[in-house]
């Protein structure tokens, strides 16, 4: 996929009103980023007619699928976590573990949850649980460890700890069905 194409799927993709700025690509091994702004900014200039809660858009290059990046985090952040791959499902595998307690408590910062289903009216219900730290340990118990399927885009920080910490090591990989 070439930049311009890149573009015109991120014009495609974004709300009336908006504009994308084809000075702000930035390519990386993901795709293709571009700033998005309202076209009411660009005409007044004023900080009120700015869009709020966007950091842009992300075009992958090998679907064409556009990301729409959010303003939880800032533009280095989302380009690196996207290259990772944190944006797909991802098994968190524990391989090795030292104190368990810290080692649970480091886990636990990564907020992830599973989901058993249940039947009631007819219909199945998916709602999600956290994993709390008895959960963790006990897993610990039979090494390695699979969390499937977690949602870790928003997790980036606190992978990167578990990689310095002693006490766990992990690995991540894209969840087979994800």
């Amino acid at each position: 996929m070439t930049p311009a194409e890149a573009f015109a799927l991120a014009e495609k993709h974004i709300e009336a009103g908006m504009v994308a700025d084809a000075d702000t690509l930035r390519e990386t091994g993901f795709g293709f980023y571009f700033h998005v702004t309202s076209e009411e900014y660009l005409r007044t200039g004023d900080m009120m007619d700015m869009p709020v809660g966007s950091c842009g858009v992300l075009v992958e290059r090998d679907t064409g699928e556009v990301h729409d990046l959010g303003s939880a985090f800032d533009l280095e952040y989302w380009l690196e976590a996207y290259d990772r791959g944190l944006h797909l499902p991802m098994d968190v595998i524990v391989l090795s573990i030292g104190d368990r307690q810290r080692a649970a408590s480091a886990l636990g910062r990564l907020q992830m949850s599973y989901v058993i289903p249940e039947v009631a009216h007819g219909e199945t219900w998916t709602i999600p649980k956290h994993y709390n730290q008895k959960d963790f340990i006990r897993a610990f118990d039979s090494l390695p460890a699979r969390f499937e399927a977690q949602r870790l885009i928003f997790r980036m920080h606190e992978i990167d700890a578990i990689a310095k910490n002693p006490d766990l090591t992990i690995s991540l990989e894209v969840q087979k069905d994800g």
